[in-house]
C-alpha cells in the first residue's frame, strides 16, 4: 500500500465529491469483513479500526458479517455504538441457516448486555446486497476490503449478478472499486504452507485436540474460487505471522490482549476476550495470538517497518490445503513476511486495541447536493453528490430518502433506484445525510 499522501479527500462515506483539502494525511477507506463469534480477535480488529479512525487515517464504511450466530451481527452493532459510531452499516450473511450463539460466548454476551443499533440481525442488509451498493458509488480502486475471517463474504460478491445497484457482475464490480483485499489466511513460511482453518485448513495440521484445523472441502473449494478470479491486488497474512507456536506454522508468536486489563473492567473489547478465556481457564490471562491484527495492520497502514511484501506474484491453494506463493510476470497476488520483532508488532497492536472512545459528532453533516432523477431503461433513479462532515474522525454513514415529510428509504451509495418506474407516487423528493453518531443533516430538495 503506499504511505499516506500530504493531503486529505473530502470526509465523506461514498465518493464522488469535489476534493477538499481538510487535514495532513490521505483517508483510508476500509471495509472490514469478520466473525466475531468464538475468538476475540475481531474485536480487537474493530478496535483498532476505531483507533486509527479516531487519528483521522481511516473510514470504516462498513463492517461484514460472515458468521452463522444471530448475535454476530449485533455484537458488531454494538462495538460500534460503544465506539460513538453506532451508524456505520452493518452486513450480514445468509448463506447458512442462523443459530443462537452459545451463552458462554461473548458474541452472545455482547449482545444482550451493550446498547446496539440493530434490533434483530435482520435488521442488517444482507451482506452482497450491501456490498454492490456500497461499490457502485464508490470511486474507482478506492475501497479495501480487509478479511479475517472466512471468504464466503467474497466468494458471494464476486459471483454477483447485475442488479439495480450496478450492470457490472461482481468480478467486475470488485475490479472497478476496489483498491486491494487484505485477508489473514495461508501459511507462508518461505513461500508456502498448509492452511490452519480460514482457508478451508489441512489434514497436515489435523489433529486430535484441534480438529477445526482439518481440510473442509467446501470452504478450501470457494476459497480457491476467490483466489483465482479476485481480479484487485490479494495478500495475505499468514498463520505464521500472528500465531507462530502450531504445528507447521512455527515463526515466532505475536501476543495480545493483556493490556486491555487497563481499560474499564465494563469496556467492550476486554470484555469480549475475558468472556473468550472465562471457559478456558479463567480470565485473568488474556493475551493471545494476533493473526486478525497483524493482517489488519497491514491492509490499513502499509507494510512500513513492520513488514517484508511478497505481491507480486500468484498464490495457489490446493485441494488439501496447501498454500504456494510463486513471483510471476504481472503477479498482483502474494504475502507479507514479518520484518520487525514480534514484541514491537504486539506492542503497536496494543496501542491501537488501547484506542480511547472518541467524543460522539454532534455536528450535523452538510447537505447533498445536485439531487437529481434520471430515467434509464427499466429504471428511475435519485442521485447525488455526497454531503461532507469534516469532523476528525467522523464521516457520512448513509443516507436518509425522504418523500415529503415521510422517511421512505436508506441508501448506502449515491443513488436509490424508485420502486415505481417513473416514480410519480413519491411527489417531492428530498436527501439527508447521516454522520457515524447517528447525527442527520439538512434536507437536500430535487431539483
Amino acid at each position: 500500500m503506499p504511505a499516506f499522501v500530504p493531503f486529505r479527500l473530502c470526509r465523506s462515506l461514498f465518493a464522488g465529491a469535489a476534493l477538499a483539502v481538510s487535514s495532513a494525511v490521505a483517508v483510508e477507506r476500509v471495509i472490514l469483513d469478520t466473525d466475531p463469534s468464538y475468538d476475540p480477535d475481531d474485536m480487537g480488529c474493530m478496535a483498532m479500526l476505531h483507533g486509527m479512525a479516531n487519528n483521522g487515517e481511516l473510514e470504516i464504511v462498513a463492517v461484514m458479517n460472515v458468521f452463522h450466530h444471530e448475535e454476530s451481527p449485533l455484537a458488531i452493532s454494538a462495538t460500534n455504538w460503544f465506539y460513538n459510531r453506532k451508524a456505520i452499516p452493518v452486513g450480514d450473511y445468509r448463506g447458512l441457516p442462523k443459530e443462537k450463539a452459545p451463552k458462554t460466548n461473548y458474541d452472545w454476551y455482547l449482545a444482550q448486555n451493550y446498547p446496539r443499533e440493530l434490533k434483530h440481525y435482520m435488521d442488517a442488509p444482507e451482506v452482497t446486497d450491501l456490498y454492490r451498493e456500497i461499490l457502485a458509488s464508490a470511486e474507482p480502486n478506492s475501497i479495501t476490503i480487509l478479511v479475517v475471517g472466512t471468504q464466503h463474504n467474497i466468494e458471494l460478491l464476486l459471483k454477483s449478478a447485475p442488479d439495480h445497484h450496478s450492470p457490472l457482475n461482481g468480478i467486475d464490480l470488485v475490479a472497478r472499486s476496489v483498491k486491494q483485499i487484505v485477508t489473514m489466511g495461508g501459511n507462508f513460511i518461505n513461500g508456502s504452507g498448509f492452511d490452519r482453518t480460514n482457508w478451508g485448513g489441512s489434514d497436515e495440521l489435523c489433529r486430535d485436540d484441534r480438529t477445526w484445523a482439518c481440510l473442509v472441502e467446501e470452504q478450501n473449494r470457494l476459497t480457491r474460487y476467490v483466489i483465482n478470479n479476485c481480479p484487485v491486488p490479494f495478500v495475505a497474512s499468514g498463520w505464521e505471522n500472528g500465531n507462530g507456536q502450531f504445528n507447521g506454522a512455527e515463526q515466532g508468536d505475536v501476543r495480545s490482549g493483556q493490556r486491555l486489563k487497563e481499560l474499564a473492567a465494563d469496556h467492550i473489547v476486554r470484555v469480549a476476550y475475558e468472556k473468550h478465556f472465562e471457559t478456558r481457564g479463567g480470565s485473568h490471562k488474556i493475551d493471545r495470538h494476533s493473526n486478525d491484527q497483524c493482517a489488519l495492520l497491514y491492509g490499513a497502514r502499509g507494510a512500513g517497518d513492520y513488514y517484508t511484501p511478497h505481491i507480486n506474484g500468484t498464490i495457489t491453494l490446493t485441494e488439501t490445503g496447501e498454500t504456494i506463493w510463486e513471483q510471476t510476470p504481472g503477479g498482483i497476488q502474494g504475502y507479507v513476511e514479518k520484518l520487525a520483532p514480534d514484541l514491537e508488532i504486539a506492542a503497536l497492536i496494543e496501542n491501537l486495541m488501547l484506542a480511547e472512545v472518541a467524543p460522539a459528532d454532534t455536528t450535523p453533516p452538510t447537505a447533498p447536493s445536485h439531487v437529481r432523477l434520471a430515467r434509464t431503461v427499466g429504471q428511475t433513479v435519485l442521485h447525488w453528490r455526497a454531503a461532507e462532515d469534516d469532523t476528525k474522525g467522523s464521516w457520512v454513514a448513509y443516507y436518509n430518502i425522504y418523500s415529503g415529510s415521510e422517511k421512505i428509504a436508506r441508501a448506502h451509495g449515491l443513488r436509490w433506484v424508485l420502486p415505481d418506474r417513473d416514480g410519480a407516487q413519491f411527489g417531492t423528493l428530498s436527501v439527508t445525510a447521516v454522520n457515524v453518531n447517528g447525527v442527520e443533516g439538512p434536507a437536500a430538495v430535487m431539483e
